[in-house]
């Protein structure tokens, strides 16, 4: 029997999501090799809808007025596969438990759109009646997340939730994500869904998305990160990297430097090795200095420069093109390249460790 035009439906989320290349890759959908075989450790699905996300963020390719529509120019610098959920669900199970592969979490990300949170929750309950056992991260666009939401995306079957604030202060999230670039969303309820997922996954099960390079101070970010950790969230940093065809496309990507001095201080906070009167600021908002206890080795400060969220989420290559020096490191980092890392942040506690 054939179906009527009307009577067919259209390519959408649940039944569709987009996959991040390096994920793809690791399914087999798509050829490539990773470095140092450094495959993605975390199957990142994005939300699909025929009328695109309804924000307007002005440093991403997916908002409303950049792609015009549904389709994704790129999203933390890679391309996004479209797949169908079901056939994607097939490979993760073929692979799950597979040394081979070493999956390890999915992570399911909305779009700013009306159906964003049903239909994570749809997405997560489909994973967990499909038998797979990897732990599931849902990543939350607030404006459109309650408690309620959050709560149903647990019950499903999500072990951990993060916050995609994305900006450090309010200024830099107005400026980026808010009413002034013809984007809905709000400073104060992102705040507060910090708090609701805290509530709902627990500490340390719910966390932000950090990005740094919107036109933050380094005093901006380091406070929303020990507000972050004060509330018992966990934070995910990301490099700021311009996307083409963005109203930001022609900002430089944040500094290396800049970037070691965030990755240090924000080991530092979510391991309780500091207060917040540790950190020198010079009048420009800098970080100049941090107050380092001298019992903190070279071998611990190497996590500094993991990739930082979710465990088991490497994300290799989403903070820069290849070849050029990682911002998150995507495996645990040699004494060779912890040295560099300290040395690129330009700190004066470099001079301690490469004495």
């Amino acid at each position: 029997m054939t179906l009527r035009l009307n009577e067919v439906k259209p390519i959408s989320s649940p039944e569709w999501v987009r996959l991040s290349f390096g994920a793809d890759m690791v399914l087999g959908f798509s050829p490539g090799r990773f470095l140092k075989g450094a495959l993605n450790t975390t199957i990142n699905l994005l939300q699909y809808y025929p009328d695109g996300c309804k924000a307007n963020c002005i440093y991403c390719g997916q908002a409303r007025e950049v792609s015009q529509g549904p389709e994704c120019k790129t999203l933390i610098r890679v391309e996004w596969p479209l797949r169908p959920l079901n056939t994607v669900l097939d490979r993760i199970k073929e692979r799950q438990g597979d040394p081979n592969y070493g999956l390890q979490r999915i992570c399911v990300g909305q779009l700013a759109h009306p159906r964003a949170s049903p239909d994570s929750v749809e997405i997560t309950r489909r994973i967990r009646e499909k038998g797979i056992e990897l732990q599931i991260s849902e990543l939350v666009t607030a404006t459109y997340t309650s408690k309620d939401d959050m709560r149903k995306m647990k019950e499903a079957g999500g072990n951990m939730i993060d916050v995609a604030i994305d900006a450090a202060s309010k200024r830099v999230f107005d400026a980026v994500r808010g009413k002034p670039v013809r984007s809905m969303h709000s400073w104060d309820r992102y705040i507060h869904a910090i708090d609701d997922a805290v509530e709902v996954f627990g500490k340390k099960n719910a966390g932000i998305h950090l990005i740094i390079g919107l036109g933050e101070t380094e005093q901006e970010a380091v406070s929303l990160m020990l507000y972050a950790h004060s509330r018992g969230a966990k934070i995910s940093l990301f490099a700021f990297y311009p996307e083409e065809s963005t109203p930001m496309e022609n900002r430089k990507p944040v500094p290396l430097h800049v970037y070691r001095r965030m990755q240090i201080s924000r080991w530092l906070i979510e391991n309780d090795l500091v207060k917040a009167e540790d950190f020198v600021f010079d009048e420009k908002g800098q970080l100049v200095d941090i107050n380092l206890s001298p019992d903190i080795t070279l071998q611990e400060l190497s996590g500094a420069f993991l990739t930082s969220g979710c465990p088991g989420c490497n994300r290799p290559y989403s903070n820069e093109r290849p070849g050029d020096r990682l911002r998150n490191i995507p495996w645990y980092p040699n004494e060779k390249q912890t040295l560099n890392a300290i040395k690129s942040s330009r700190l004066p506690l470099a001079k301690r460790f490469l004495n």
